[in-house]
């Protein structure tokens, strides 16, 4: 049975193969049969008989011959069929042979029908062979297939379609189209030997078994020109567009597209980076980021930078510590240092994107909590051995300037991105401390400023490291930034000390010595010392900065005792906490350069002092100042410094001093204010005994300071004197020397001026404290006192200013200290007089002694119409029409010591010695207050607080404060308190700003001192005065009511006063005005006295107090009063009362917002509807919606009402209060925009905005406001928004052209027509990048079906209205927009759309109407098809009908937008664009015809395109010749001839045109020659002889076509056009030849020969003539009959000849042609058959003759070199005895060789004589 079955099988396999060779001849038949049997024949390969198996592999050899012709077609979709369904390795490799050859013979649509069969199951492949076979087939189809546009119905289902649907076979395409991205042309062309060394070289990621499967295992596949081969770049670009259809799925192209992205075609990148942009791959999948990593390691550098780019998106990223390290390392060293393979831009971009990749997971990395898994150590090493790479401290510069600066950028970006790893990283200490010091080295040494910014940048993100716990970590850190600070400039580029003092600052603790040290050092570069040092010297000295560098941590003020022994230690060993200096001295820190941080040290010690002296640890901004004042002001203050004093450590106060006392005497020049302050404060409170008498001995260093030219060193070092100079034993000695300069200069001179002044300043201050501390009694030092006392009164008489005010300041202190009085009447009246005198200038230091000659015992007597203290104080109260505020406090001050002495804390506050003994018993104790004169000043002072006279006004409330403050504690004073409030409540009302201020000071003295009591009545006082309506004024005629200026009569006169008043108001006869004015007083008074509120502690009385909830509506408006003095009061006081805002705000919303509405509509005052807008703009601002919902629709109404007040601030508040509600909305669809709240504001607010009030005002500022607001509604406002969503797009297009500033549109007036055109560039970006744009894209994204319904219609309306080039190019943005997003919702408006289009294409201005056109495209990819064929129709039809080139331009536009934009749609309508493209390309107009070049190289760019749409474009050809305009006439011409120029390459240089081509080209081109000549034309007449020379078989068959042909060409010869001429006349010499069967040789001579001959008017020979000539004797040696040139050479040889012999004209002008022509003529008569006659030896002698004729004429080298060649052709065709038997021609070829050997001799040139040589040669054999 099986032997039947063998020989069955053997049978049928004979029985096909004899049926394939019987029909082998039949090509037809052959295909048929094939397609029948050739599969069951191949199927028996896979036979289990051997004999069976080897007949058939023996009938696929035949077959194999048989189907060799190209006419066989071939079974491919059968054979695929039975190669995917037979498991026989035999019939697979026969099926997949004869497939590769069939596949090239099927058809297009075959082809595309075959894919899908070829990709189903290919993934199922096991051979390699077999797969890589099929991967090529696949590729073969996949040029054929055309690709649907992204998004369209036929892309959704190509996954389908092309037999993708399982999964596994589009993973397996993806793949390997991803290598086939990566596969570069030298790889693919390698041969098998040179891969490995190729790959080696440059890896491009691929293995050499995925190249051996790409090639096919053939190195041809992808060599160009060889059979069968594919086009690699062509492969891939269709390859990315497969990949970016709906084919694969975004997970499956993934990694491929990575591949495609890194491509050098930038065809390819543009598509691979739109997918990947558009790729909804989660790259926070863990399975995702490991593929990436992956691909990183094996793809070369462009595809790396890629994957960095994706990594750099995805968080996940940053948790493969292993991965990212291996990655960033390997790309450094690919691109970075000596050994780098990655070079130039490509290595540039690589480390640019690696960078960008660190700072991703420098900012990404999840926090790490064990320091073995954190990653930034890792990578701060990679960066810094990076740098390393590049040069440090100095890059290696590498490469042109540009890359130089891209590598200083990289270098910046390492810079910086080691901070950011830096921070938050773990470190080891030693790795930390040694990465510090390397940024401060590459801080001080790195050359470019630029990069600078970044080192410190770095360093800035360190600091987060550095929070030493031990004082071990503290001294590295210590030690480190020491050795920067005191680094010297000259050993780098700049100093890291402003690094440092930073460091210092933010990483050491406050207490830290070392690190003040350093801020020390900081401020002590002067002058010279950069400003951010000096301020980061400030900040670091500053308690109060430190409390906010340092918020955590409580502060610890640094231990004063500690500092002193550090600063001032005199001590040369070195010890663990003193830091080394090489420079030894008494302090060793303090040498050369570091001088000028003396005086810095001694201040901030002593501030320390006094800290700890007071306990503080909660310190303000303005810290020094207060601790200024304390000390100044505040007994207890001076209290407590004196007690800490007093047990502080002696020998560190000693220290301080000595160290201070040391300053002055070494180094005068540098800080003695600050010494001699430092000694003169602490000395102030030093306790006598410990401090001031072991210091006493230093008492003579201060005598050459008191005669410093510095007052105020002066001062304090007499001051010092006094509390030292008791204490010395010497004092005596210096008291005489002091008193002997005074005596012996009665009237110092200007030099002696100085120490004068310090001299009798010592003496009054010596004195005083020497009384004070018990060491002398008044009467003991009468006479030192009665000299001083004459001195200074002969001083104040006759003295300079500056020694007055010593005199003052000496006799003052002795007169406080009870020493001294004059006791006769007129030596006080003297003294008396002389003081007021000084006083009434403005002397404040005389006012004060004037308070202080009342203190002495002696002044008290009890005759009262004598008593000093009287007339004194009488003098005082005369003061008070001065002005000046300083003397009316400092008469208070000398008031209060005349009534209370020492009793006053004005005098106790100047006590700066420790009394003792008669001291304190004599003086302090005894010297106190004087009742009876404190009763009658307070009721003086309480009386002039109601007069109305301004000047004693002001001043009484002033004195009135200063006994209040200075004298509260006294009984007399208490029990008057209540008064005194009454009396500074009234001068709440004053106008003058200065009584108001004194006003509320004092009750705020008031209260402060007062008891509970009094402090409740002085709350209701308050409460009532400024929640009042009404205030009553008590007037006089001199009373100020007004200020001047304010209410002006004319006549620079204006109303001011109540007499003022009443002048006008009997002037004019209207005694209403009294009344009108007044209460126009009484309102000012009110909102006067409201203006005090709050100011100057004032509010603190209220905040103390409970209040009636109904004062926080009236309250809360006041605080938004326009009078900014309300207003800042109110502010206060609202501060002051309203402990938690939040609450109150809550709990009385609704009062408070009822008040205001009720108050905007009802108040009459401007200044309350004001004050109510900005009330409710800060009310409901942040508040829900649901909070004031109800109150919604009435802020609308009432603000909207205000906004129209006759007030223009009134309007404005309204316009804020608008905004602000817009603003409200914006937030409120921010948290919810669909809810029904949302929908309320929005149908509230969008027609306002929306209106003539908002983004159509005519105010600029309300316009753009508005604009903003409708922008972020816009943005944030979701379906609320979609009812207004036309109204909005419409509004806002119109406004694009209204929001350009008016100069542009002023220079676009002036500029020329080119500049428009840049300008209109510019305007057009300007306006699609503009926030209104913004607005119109935010506001697409929320279209729908229904909102376009609405919008369309609109947007037609609008386009078709639109007049500003803005507004079109916002429409045609629009249109595009719609097209890209929402392209499902236009079909039903495309039409109307696209309509629009046709007349808005050809729109005036350039850039609008490339808009419009660029919008057409895209609308045309959803278009329906009809609607695409009507507009390109229209197109069309609008080019023809242009009447000039503009309108052209624009039709050219359009169609190359719909070529770029929009192939999809162009492809579908080719058979109309392609071939109107080809006519336009050869438009006359430059513009059009780059345009349409453009259109045609990408969709066609071929012959054999052309031939492909041959009959469509002689079609629009025709209609070109038909028109009446020469520009379309000229175009269809010269689109004729490229037109028979491509067919003539197609066909090649033998073939011929199609029949029916050539009869559809005839008409036109008959007719384009018949036009008159144009530019350009000379390209038809050229293309003439081609048509005649391939379409031999049109006119070969047509006599009468024949002879019109030969007319036509003679014709066009015959024109006279110069510039033409010469293109006609070598067209006929080309017809000539091509017409073998014309003989017209003489002819055509005839029509040249007047070009031949010479001219016999001598003139210069154009170039025109030239040309002309040349071509004529083109003519004269090509027309000849190439038939009889084969038959009888000698007899056209001889006509030639004879031409030319007349020709001698011709020839001198066109050497070239002669002889070139010449060697074509002789090659041609010597391959010629025909047999020489009895002429023909003439005929050669002529030949020969003509060619060396002139011989001196021919001077170029090039022409010698042509004419040896020449003259080689000539002899070779005499040696082929065309001009006779040579043996016959002896005396010729003698002629011959001599004439040549002597051109040899003559000749210069080698190569001319080599050539010469071989003709000589020639005739020699």
């Amino acid at each position: 049975m099986a032997s039947s079955n063998e020989g069955a099988e053997l049978k049928l396999v004979s029985s096909i193969r004899y049926k394939f060779a019987s029909l082998s001849g039949d090509e037809k038949r052959l295909s048929d049969s094939l397609h029948a049997q050739l599969v069951p024949l191949l199927d028996k390969a896979g036979s289990q008989h051997k004999a069976v198996r080897d007949a058939a592999f023996q009938a696929f050899i035949s077959v194999n011959n048989f189907v060799k012709p190209i006419g066989v077609v071939i079974p491919v979709a059968a054979l695929v069929a039975q190669y995917k369904k037979t498991n026989s390795p035999m019939v697979k490799q026969l099926d997949l042979n004869l497939i590769k050859q069939g596949i090239l013979r099927l058809d297009q649509p075959k082809r595309r029908d075959l894919l899908p069969i070829v990709l189903r199951g290919i993934s199922k492949e096991t051979s390699s062979a077999s797969a890589a076979g099929f991967f090529n087939i696949f590729l073969r189809l996949l040029l054929d297939i055309q690709i649907p546009g992204r998004g369209s119905k036929e892309d959704l289902t190509l996954r389908e379609h092309t037999g993708l649907s399982d999964s596994v076979d589009a993973s397996y395409i993806a793949q390997w189209l991803g290598k086939l991205f990566l596969l570069r042309q030298d790889l693919a062309l390698a041969t098998e030997e040179e891969l490995d060394g190729k790959l080696l070289a440059s890896p491009s990621g691929l293995t050499r078994d995925d190249i051996t499967f790409l090639r096919n295992k053939n190195p041809q596949a992808w060599r160009p020109g060889s059979p069968a081969s594919l086009s690699l770049p062509e492969c891939k670009t269709k390859a990315v567009n497969f990949l970016a259809s709906g084919a694969f799925t975004d997970s499956e192209r993934h990694i491929p597209a990575i591949c495609a992205a890194g491509s050098a075609d930038s065809r390819i990148t543009s598509i691979a980076d739109d997918i990947l942009k558009r790729s909804s791959v989660d790259l926070e999948s863990k399975s995702i980021v490991q593929s990436l990593y992956d691909a990183h390691k094996k793809h070369p550098a462009a595809h790396r930078i890629q994957i960095l780019k994706l990594l750099s998106k995805s968080v996940v990223a940053c948790s493969f510590k292993t991965e990212v390290i291996e990655a960033v390392k390997q790309d450094f060293d690919l691109a970075s240092g000596d050994n780098a393979s990655v070079l130039g831009l490509e290595a540039l971009r690589l480390n640019k994107a690696l960078l960008a990749f660190l700072g991703w997971i420098a900012r990404n990395r999840p926090p790490s909590t064990n320091d073995t898994h954190s990653i930034g150590p890792a990578l701060v090493l990679i960066l810094k051995d990076y740098i390393l790479r590049q040069g440090w401290p100095e890059p290696t510069p590498r490469g042109n300037q540009s890359q130089i600066q891209d590598e200083l950028k990289l270098r910046a970006n390492a810079y910086e991105t080691i901070g950011i790893l830096a921070r938050g990283s773990h470190f080891e200490h030693k790795a930390k401390d040694s990465l510090l010091k390397w940024l401060f080295d590459s801080l001080v040494s790195d050359p470019s400023v630029d990069i600078v910014v970044y080192i410190e940048s770095a360093l800035s993100s360190m600091m987060g490291l550095f929070k030493p716990t031990t004082s071990a970590g503290n001294r590295d850190l210590e030690i480190l930034l020491l050795e920067y600070m005191a680094l010297p400039e000259k050993q780098g580029r700049r100093t890291a000390r402003h690094v440092a003092a930073r460091f210092a600052n933010n990483c050491l603790p406050y207490s830290n010595i070392q690190a003040r040290w350093i801020d020390v050092l900081a401020l002590g570069g002067g002058s010279s010392e950069r400003r951010d040092v000096l301020e980061e010297g400030q900040r670091g000295l500053d308690p109060w900065w430190a409390t906010k560098l340092h918020p955590d941590d409580a502060l610890v003020l640094p231990d004063w005792t500690k500092l002193a022994q550090m600063f001032f230690n005199i001590n040369h060993e070195e010890d663990e906490n003193r830091m080394a200096i090489d420079q030894a001295s008494k302090y060793t820190l303090f040498q050369d350069h570091h001088l000028r941080a003396f005086p810095i040290a001694i201040r901030y010690i002593k501030q320390i002092l006094f800290l700890a002296a007071l306990n503080e640890d909660k310190f303000e901004v303005d810290w020094e100042s207060q601790l200024e004042r304390q000390l100044e002001n505040s007994l207890t203050t001076r209290d407590s410094i004196r007690k800490y004093f007093a047990l502080a450590d002696k020998e560190s106060l000693l220290t301080i001093l000595n160290a201070a006392f040391d300053g002055l005497r070494d180094h005068p020049d540098h800080g003695t204010e600050e010494c001699i302050r430092c000694i003169a404060e602490i000395l102030s409170f030093a306790p006598s005994a410990t401090i001031i008498s072991p210091l006493s001995t230093r008492t003579q260093e201060l005598l050459p300071l008191i005669k410093s030219n510095n007052q105020k060193v002066r001062q304090l070092a007499s001051k010092v004197f006094g509390i030292l100079a008791p204490w010395n034993s010497q004092s005596a000695t210096l008291i005489s020397q002091l008193r002997n300069f005074i005596e012996s200069c009665q009237e110092p001179s200007a030099s002696q001026s100085a120490e004068y002044q310090g001299s009798i300043a010592c003496l009054g201050s010596y004195f005083s404290r020497a009384a004070y501390y018990g060491k002398v009694k008044p009467q003991d030092v009468s006479d030192h006192a009665q000299f001083l006392y004459e001195s200074a009164i002969s001083v104040l008489q006759k003295g300079s200013t500056d020694v007055k005010t010593a005199a003052l300041d000496s006799i003052s202190q002795i007169w406080t200290a009870n020493i001294h009085f004059p006791l006769k009447d007129d030596d006080l009246a003297s003294t008396i007089d002389s003081l007021t005198k000084i006083a009434l200038a403005g002397n404040e230091k005389a006012i004060s002694t004037l308070g202080r000659l009342t203190i002495p015992s002696l002044a008290d007597s009890s005759d009262s119409e004598t008593e000093p203290v009287l007339k004194i104080l009488d003098k005082l109260f005369g003061l008070s029409e001065i002005k000046r505020t300083e003397v009316h406090f400092a008469t208070g001050e000398a008031i209060a010591c005349a009534i209370a002495r020492w009793d006053s804390e004005a005098v106790q506050l100047g006590l700066d010695v420790e009394p003792s003994g008669s001291g304190k018993s004599d003086i302090i104790d005894t010297l106190g207050k004087r009742p009876s004169r404190v009763d009658a000043i307070i009721n003086k002072l309480i009386g002039d607080c109601k007069t109305t006279k301004p000047s004693l006004l002001k001043a009484s409330g002033i004195w009135l404060f200063c006994v209040i403050q200075y004298c509260s504690h006294l009984p007399e004073i208490q029990s008057r308190l209540r008064e005194c409030q009454v009396a500074f409540m009234r001068l709440l009302t004053a106008r003058d700003e200065l009584v108001q201020e004194t006003a509320s000071r004092g009750l705020a003295l008031v209260y402060e001192r007062g008891d509970q009591s009094l402090k409740g009545d002085l709350v209701k006082d308050l409460v009532a005065s400024f929640t009042g309506s009404k205030t009553q004024l008590k007037v006089d005629q001199d009373t100020e009511l007004f200020d001047d200026g304010a209410l002006p009569t004319g006549e620079g006169k204006s109303v001011t006063s109540y007499k003022d008043i009443i002048s006008l108001a009997n002037e004019v006869g209207d005694q209403s005005l009294i009344y009108k004015f007044m209460a126009l007083a009484t309102n000012a008074a009110t909102w006067t006295a409201r203006s005090a509120f709050g100011r100057f502690g004032l509010s603190n009385i209220l905040s103390d107090a409970e209040l009636d909830p109904k004062i926080y509506p009236k309250l809360y408006r006041y605080r938004f009063d326009p009078n900014s003095n309300v207003r800042r009061s109110m502010d206060d006081i609202w501060k002051a009362v309203v402990k938690d805002q939040t609450i109150v705000i809550d709990t009385y919303f609704d009062a408070i917002m009822d008040d205001l509405l009720k108050s905007i509509l009802d108040g009459r005052e401007w200044r309350v509807r004001e004050a109510c807008c900005a009330a409710i703009a800060e009310l409901i601002y942040g508040q829900p919606f649901p909070k004031y919902e109800k109150y919604y629709t009435d802020i609308w109404k009432m603000t909207l009402r205000v906004l129209d007040d006759q007030k223009g601030s009134v309007r404005a508040a309204a316009l804020k209060l608008c905004m602000s509600l817009s603003k409200t909305l914006v937030t409120q669809l921010r948290e919810n925009n669909s809810s029904s709240s949302a929908r309320a504001m929005v149908t509230q607010v969008l027609p306002f905005l929306l209106s003539d009030k908002g983004i159509e005002n005519s105010v600029k500022e309300v316009k753009f406001l508005s604009i903003s607001t409708v922008i972020d509604v816009v943005k944030n406002g979701g379906d609320a928004l979609k009812p207004f969503i036309p109204t909005i797009i419409t509004h806002s297009l119109g406004l694009l052209s209204t929001v350009e500033h008016e100069a542009v549109n002023y220079y676009y007036q002036r500029v020329s027509e080119e500049d428009r055109e840049g300008l209109d560039k510019l305007r057009s970006t300007t306006a699609t990048r503009s926030p209104m744009f913004e607005c119109i894209v935010d506001s697409l994204r929320l279209v729908d079906e229904d909102v376009m319904k609405e919008l369309a219609p609109q947007l037609v309306s609008t386009i078709k209205s639109a007049i500003g080039m803005q507004t079109k190019i916002g429409c045609g943005e629009v249109l595009s927009t719609l097209a890209l997003r929402h392209s499902i919702l236009l079909p039903p408006y495309n039409a109307a759309f696209l309509k629009s289009m046709e007349t808005q294409i050809l729109d005036r201005n350039h850039e609008t109407s490339k808009a419009y056109a660029r919008s057409s495209a895209y609308l045309l990819r959803s278009a329906s098809l009809e609607a695409r064929d009507r507009f390109t129709s229209r197109l069309v039809d609008l080019y023809f009908e242009a009447e000039d080139d503009t309108r052209r331009q624009k039709i050219a536009d359009a169609v190359l937008a719909v070529a770029k934009v929009s192939p999809d749609a162009f492809t579908d309508l080719e058979a109309r664009l392609l071939p109107f493209a080809y006519f336009a390309k050869h438009d006359t107009d430059d513009y059009v015809s780059e345009e349409f070049e453009a259109v045609w190289s990408q969709h066609a760019g071929g012959s054999h395109s052309v031939r492909r749409f041959l009959d469509e474009i002689t079609d629009i050809v025709s209609r070109g010749l038909n028109t009446s305009k020469w520009a379309l006439q000229h175009g269809a011409a010269l689109t004729i001839a490229s037109m028979i120029a491509a067919l003539s390459s197609a066909v090649g240089k033998e073939g011929q045109f199609a029949d029916s081509d050539s009869r559809k080209i005839w008409p036109v081109l008959d007719k384009a020659l018949a036009l008159k000549t144009f530019k350009g034309k000379e390209k038809l007449v050229t293309a003439y002889p081609l048509f005649v020379l391939h379409g031999k078989n049109l006119w070969s068959t047509d006599s009468a076509l024949a002879a019109q042909l030969k007319k036509i060409a003679i014709r066009e010869a015959k024109r006279n056009n110069d510039e033409y001429r010469p293109h006609a006349f070598e067209a006929l010499a080309q017809f000539a030849s091509a017409r073998e069967d014309l003989d017209m040789y003489a002819e055509a001579v005839s029509l040249v020969s007047e070009h031949l001959k010479p001219d016999d008017e001598a003139h210069k020979i154009t170039e025109l003539e030239r040309k002309a000539a040349d071509a004529a004797l083109k003519v004269a040696m090509a027309a000849y009959n190439r038939k009889k040139m084969q038959t009888t050479p000698v007899v056209v040889l001889g006509d030639v000849a004879s031409t030319m012999e007349g020709a001698k004209q011709a020839i001198s002008l066109a050497k070239d042609t002669w002889f070139t022509s010449a060697i074509e003529i002789m090659n041609k008569a010597a391959a010629s058959e025909g047999s020489p006659d009895s002429t023909a030896s003439i005929v050669g002698t002529r030949w020969f003759r003509l060619l060396v004729a002139d011989e001196n004429d021919v001077a170029l080298e090039s022409h010698r070199s042509s004419r040896a060649k020449a003259l080689d052709a000539f002899v070779k065709t005499w040696k082929r005895g065309i001009f006779g038997p040579a043996s016959e021609q002896g005396a010729f070829q003698t002629e011959m060789e001599q004439k040549v050997k002597a051109m040899v001799e003559a000749d210069r040139s080698i190569d001319v004589q080599k050539l010469l040589g071989q003709v000589v040669q020639q005739l020699a054999v």
